[in-house]
């Protein structure tokens, strides 16, 4: 009994380092294996530690921990495994205690054996029911060794746990990148009509609402437009879906073409556009809406041009005061609409103002 008493205490400080090494979530697994590789070292009275990777007929070495009296193996180094007598210990079911290797009935024959450590304490580490590689212990000179098996088997079974650790934690990440990417792609697809390549009706909805606000902070004038295909329903009919998606590409394709940089269209429904002007006057909105038909002229369907019908809402912003802007948005769009609804009814291929002024935010 008294001569277990100090190696009973050092297992009992081991296992208080263990604890604390298990409780370290920030570490890397790097820097934890490094840690406990430590602790085994100190376990054993050893002069190094290292875990090592198996494959095939080579050995890597993941981490190494070393306390200086010998020169050790570095991360990420890779020796033939039959150099090691980490070939041995991979092979066995139980751990392979070495204090002195000459004289160790499964070492002692070993090529390397004059080049290889006086003591030795070596592991197979497994990994999804195989070996995945080792954990070995040694030290430059012989010795009467401080831990068992059973502590070894503790150093390796926490290595176990860890990799499992570490592969659930990839595995959640993964998911989580995969989830991420779905999202942003999910949410892409919200924003951007996949026919047209146009804004959605959500994203500009979004867009809008963002600015109004600027424009009437800084009291500005703009513009909405309702734009239409005109009698487009006839030629799907006509001509079928497939051509007429391609007419509304078109279309669209033009309308971004004749818009300046700062201005805004994006796909509000079926055959409609809604155009965006900010800072525009009532006189330039005419001009941006004869630029447009302009271009879309330009697509042709049996040799005709493509014409639109064109409603817009001039507006200024009037008003420091606190503005609905859902509502005052609402507002603008149906006056562009009603306008819309009149360009078609004097024969199409037209475009029609709300008003003959600007309309002020606080009216509508």
């Amino acid at each position: 009994m008294e001569a277990s008493a100090p190696q009973s205490s050092t297992l009992a400080v081991t296992i208080e380092k263990l604890q604390q090494l298990t409780r370290r979530k920030e570490l890397t697994f790097s820097e934890w294996v490094k840690e406990l590789l430590s602790i085994a070292a100190w376990q054993f009275d050893a002069d190094c530690a290292c875990l090592s990777r198996i494959d095939a007929q080579e050995l890597q070495v993941i981490e190494c921990y070393s306390n200086g009296n010998v020169i050790s193996a570095k991360a990420g180094e890779v020796v033939s495994l039959n150099s090691a007598f980490c070939s041995v210990a991979a092979g066995l079911e139980k751990p392979l205690m070495a204090p002195n290797t000459r004289q160790h009935k499964k070492l002692a024959g070993h090529p390397a054996i004059n080049r290889l450590p006086s003591a030795y304490w070596g592991v197979a580490i497994y990994y999804c029911g195989t070996v995945w590689g080792t954990l070995s212990i040694s030290a430059d000179s012989n010795a009467n060794a401080m831990g068992d098996e059973n502590t070894l088997l503790l150093f390796a079974g926490l290595i176990e746990l860890k990799l499992e650790n570490e592969e659930y934690r990839e595995e959640i990440m993964g998911a989580r990148e995969s989830y991420r990417a779905l999202s942003e792609r999910l949410n892409n697809l919200q924003q951007v009509d996949p026919l047209t390549e146009l804004p959605s009706r959500a994203a500009l909805f979004d867009y809008l609402h963002r600015e109004l606000n600027q424009l009437i902070r800084r009291d500005g004038e703009g513009a909405i437009a309702l734009v239409d295909i005109d009698l487009f329903h006839m030629f799907n009919e006509k001509h079928g879906h497939e051509e007429g998606d391609r007419i509304l590409k078109a279309v669209a394709t033009s309308l971004r073409q004749a818009l300046r940089n700062y201005d805004y269209v994006a796909r509000y429904n079926g055959t409609q556009f809604l155009v965006w002007l900010p800072d525009t006057l009532q006189s330039e909105v005419v001009k941006v809406c004869e630029r447009m038909a302009e271009k879309v002229a330009l697509c042709e369907v049996e040799g005709q041009p493509v014409t639109l019908s064109i409603g817009y809402c001039a507006f200024r912003s009037d008003s420091e005061e606190h503005i609905p802007f859902t509502r005052a948005l609402d507002a603008l769009i149906n006056l562009a609409h009603t306008a819309l609804k009149e360009a078609k009814s004097n024969g199409r291929n037209c475009a029609v103002s709300a008003s003959r002024r600007p309309v002020t935010i606080t009216s509508v």
